[in-house]
């Protein structure tokens, strides 16, 4: 280490020019791992959000909370055989508009019992839970930007049915469309009124615990919660085709980072010449070129962490941006380590080095 530092105090203009460079690539790829997150995020916040282990579905739904089907009655049932909470989900995408506004707003109605485990806390306003509106919604905070707020009524747009916006959560989403939690009791009314033949059902039953061992219901099969995640409809895809391109970048930064070192080893071919004949082992120069890649690494990593989490403080709400700082840890030390293992070929290059040559200038 101290003749890696004492290399790159001596080459400091040169080995800045290489540092920022590494800032830009890993800054890149902590923005895109971010973007990456924030996309996927946006499929599966609401239910990843929810306090929930198992979700029990029709069997034939393929684990789909939103083709699934279960019988009023399947409720009780299910609650006399498990000591766990359980508490029905309706999920159903239509539109609202604001009165006396004809334009139509995407929403996702997470139909809910207030006061349940799965209810989201209000970041603004009140639940469900604390409301006295007759029919209640608690929007996604997304819905502010639309020019929504607490105490405005909002309208169903098949069925005029007005809600009053008691609330607004954070962080809920479902298949890129933003929240917005009502009653199941208004769900219900809201489906008759679209269908006066409608026969009350749920979509899926919500279960925290683990005590799940005797829920044995016919035509029914009990989820793990990360299976439900990964069945949303286009989130697999999606997520993986993402990942993929961030790693990918992150392979492709790490070998030009292995190149340039590869290259700055040729030009000090005589140097590594004169250490050599000097009586420095192989494993002692090996060293110096590690400590020098994991220093740089490691200082452009720290720097494009501040740089990345700065800037997302900053972006506007709309961007779809989301990094937990776990996950940007694992890119970082996958980013240095691969980086190092890219000094590979500057390794092998001083292994051959020849004293005689290198310092008679035999060197290409």
């Amino acid at each position: 280490m101290k003749h890696a530092w004492k290399e790159l105090i001596y080459g400091k203009k040169k080995y800045i020019l290489i540092e920022l460079l590494l800032i830009l690539l890993m800054f890149m790829v902590l923005f895109l791992t971010g973007l990456a997150e924030g996309l996927g995020r946006a499929v599966i916040a609401g239910i990843d959000t929810m306090d929930a282990d198992y979700y029990l579905l029709d069997d034939s739904a393929e684990k789909l909370i939103t083709v699934s089907n279960l019988k009023e009655d399947v409720y009780e049932e299910v609650k006399s055989m498990t000591s766990s909470d359980v508490t029905p989900l309706d999920i159903q995408r239509m539109y609202l508009v604001k009165e006396g506004d004809a334009e139509k707003i995407n929403v996702m109605y997470f139909a809910i019992e207030p006061g349940s485990f799965i209810e989201p806390s209000a970041m603004e306003g009140s639940g469900l839970s604390a409301a006295d509106e007759d029919h209640p919604i608690l929007l996604d905070d997304d819905f502010k930007l639309k020019g929504i707020h607490v105490g405005d009524t909002v309208y169903d747009s098949s069925t005029d049915l007005p809600f009053t916006v008691v609330g607004f959560t954070k962080d809920q989403m479902y298949g890129h469309v933003s929240i917005g939690f009502i009653p199941t009791d208004t769900y219900t009314e809201l489906r008759t009124k679209l269908n006066p033949m409608y026969q009350k059902s749920f979509h899926s039953l919500v279960i925290r615990g683990s005590d799940t061992e005797k829920i044995k219901v016919d035509g029914t099969a009990l989820v793990k919660k990360d299976e439900v995640i990964r069945n949303i409809p286009s989130y697999t895809a999606e997520h993986t085709t993402i990942t993929m391109i961030v790693w990918v970048l992150i392979i492709i930064s790490a070998v030009i980072i292995g190149i340039f070192h590869y290259i700055m080893t040729l030009q000090k071919r005589k140097q590594f010449g004169v250490m050599k004949a000097l009586g420095m082992k192989n494993v002692t120069l090996t060293g110096v070129v590690i400590s020098e890649v994991g220093v740089l690494s490691l200082f452009s990593a720290v720097v494009s962490l501040g740089l990345t989490f700065g800037m997302a403080s900053a972006m506007p709400e709309t961007m779809p941006f989301y990094l937990k700082p776990g996950n940007a840890i694992v890119v970082v030390l996958a980013f240095v380590l691969i980086s190092i293992l890219s000094s590979i070929l500057s390794i092998v290059n001083i292994s051959r080095i020849d004293p005689i040559t290198a310092i008679g200038g035999g060197e290409e």
